[in-house]
């Protein structure tokens, strides 16, 4: 059995719209979508990570992060993901971002997410907890 500890930061909007990354030319597990982040390197803290993963991925220095909650759950037999999951407001951010990683960014509703070809498993999973606090 594998764990995989990744660090997420979920952008939104007023209107509660969150942005996800189109991952077609880098999937892994057959995801068209997914957050940005990435794995929580050995002696990294979360925050630490989620830091490093989106100056890496968008070129930003984010500063405005809470964290939400984690989620935990199995994306293929014996792999499992556990991820820590960061809210940030987007506001007007956006135009700063320089996208490394993927190919284009579009926002979603929450219900419009679920619907999409994500992460089996934990993209569901980290879904809910965004839900619950994003009311």
């Amino acid at each position: 059995m594998s764990i995989r500890r990744v660090a997420l930061a979920i952008f939104y909007t007023k209107d509660k719209k969150i942005l996800l990354q189109n991952r077609e030319n880098m999937s892994k597990f057959g995801e068209k979508w997914g957050f940005f982040g990435g794995r929580i390197e050995e002696g990294e803290t979360p925050e630490e990570a989620l830091k490093r993963e989106i100056k890496e991925e968008l070129t930003y220095d984010l500063r405005d992060f809470r964290f939400i909650g984690k989620a935990f759950a199995e994306v293929i037999p014996n792999h499992f993901v556990e991820a820590y999951i960061f809210l940030s407001p987007l506001d007007d951010k956006q135009k700063y971002f320089e996208q490394k990683e993927g190919s284009g960014m579009k926002l979603f509703t929450i219900e419009e997410a679920e619907n999409l070809k994500m992460m089996p498993g934990i993209d569901k999973e980290i879904l809910k907890v965004i839900k619950a606090n994003l009311k």
